[in-house]
């Protein structure tokens, strides 16, 4: 059980690094990397999208849709949610992130913040480079 419990945890901070790079991504100047606001619209579009296909095919377990990242679910497992568990498919890191440090976020803050980010970058991605 140990070593499940390691491996959700090593999950929970590849996460983290993935989700540090993606939101500091808004902290490098474009002239610094000129290409930065392209890779930044691309990185989030493959983001997006996979959590949209990962949620399609884990329907059939689940019974809903779910925008699902494939960190999460091995993750869960690990820790002993299985996939219809709602602990699994419902789980938000970036709301495990807030809740490590005292703070409680509803789940469709996690949402939102994904869709606000998808929203600046192509913003950025149309207008600004």
């Amino acid at each position: 059980m140990k070593t499940r419990l390691l491996l959700a945890n090593l999950l929970f901070w590849i996460h983290f690094i993935i989700g540090i790079f993606w939101f500091g991504l808004f902290l490098v100047p474009s002239s610094v990397w000129h290409d930065k606001i392209t890779f930044h619209f691309y990185l989030t579009v493959i983001i997006v999208t996979h959590q949209f296909i990962w949620g399609l095919l884990i329907m059939p377990w689940t019974k809903k849709f779910r925008m699902v990242c494939v960190l999460t679910t091995p993750m869960q497992l690990l820790r002993g949610q299985e996939i219809s568990d709602p602990k699994n498919y419902d789980h938000s890191w970036f709301k495990e992130l807030f809740g490590k440090g005292g703070i409680q976020i509803p789940h469709a803050i996690s949402t939102l913040v994904t869709f606000s980010t998808l929203a600046l970058v192509t913003y950025q991605f149309l207008f600004l480079r």
